[in-house]
């Protein structure tokens, strides 16, 4: 595992410290967990963006996703 060293404004401290303390998770957890949320979230958007950008995948409307959800 790869550690980094990160500096927070005193409020954003303040209140990562409360949430910590209310959902029983120490701050470590929380900024791990929002950094692979945030990974997570980027890599599904550079995914789509592709995918958008293929002009050989064809654009299907929602009813025609829906029926061949329904086929399934």
């Amino acid at each position: 595992m790869t550690s980094f060293s990160i500096d927070l404004g005193d409020d954003t401290a303040s209140a990562l410290r409360e949430i910590a303390e209310v959902t029983a998770e120490t701050p470590d957890t929380l900024i791990r967990r929002a950094v692979e949320e945030l990974v997570a979230d980027y890599v599904d958007g550079r995914i789509a963006m592709e995918r958008l950008s293929d002009s050989s995948d064809p654009i299907i409307s929602s009813a025609e996703l829906r029926r061949c959800l329904a086929e399934d």
